[in-house]
């Protein structure tokens, strides 16, 4: 019996040390509201809210990501997968909601330039969601190397507002290849 919680025991030890080896970290930011999330590969900092209800990280298939909950139903998430082909990121980020989502609006698919002087392609929409209400998907796609790194978020779209526009605002402008 010893033996095995033993054994127990290391499996344990050795899998937490797989999950944070494979993890980001979070830093303190000058601002209480916000974290750094910095990972070590592709090397890249991003400015998230230090407000979430929950922050989940998760690798599947090669694609590391980090959910965050925030109050209200907004929902941010950064990812970063092998690769560079941009447009077939996005394309696959659209396909994945297309199911839930109608009478779609583009509001922008276009490079833009950061704060942080980065060139990222800007995606956003408006579309009914599968609830009736009128739902918004933001997300800017960074490549370098051979890694796209890319930030989403969904929310209602007249909660992006207030702290909830400030949050992505800042998550996009803030962003740094380390």
């Amino acid at each position: 019996m010893r033996r095995a919680v033993a054994v127990g025991a290391f499996i344990f030890a050795v899998f937490l040390a797989v999950q944070v080896a494979e993890a980001g970290a979070f830093y303190l930011h000058d601002h209480q509201s916000y974290w750094w999330y910095v990972v070590d590969t592709p090397a890249f900092s991003a400015i998230v809210p230090s407000t979430g209800q929950s922050y989940v990280e998760r690798s599947i298939f090669g694609m590391n990501s980090l959910l965050i909950s925030l109050k209200d139903g907004v929902v941010m998430e950064v990812h970063s997968q092998p690769g560079t082909d941009v447009e077939a990121v996005r394309s696959s980020l659209e396909a994945r909601y297309k199911p839930l989502v109608k009478d779609v609006s583009v509001l922008s698919n276009q490079e833009i330039t950061t704060s942080n002087n980065l060139k990222c392609l800007f995606y956003a929409y408006e579309a009914t969601g599968a609830d009736g209400k009128r739902v918004m998907l933001r997300s800017v796609f960074f490549q370098r190397g051979g890694y796209v790194v890319y930030m989403t978020y969904f929310l209602e779209a007249a909660k992006f507002q207030g702290d909830t526009r400030e949050y992505w605002i800042r998550a996009v402008n803030g962003f740094e290849w380390n």
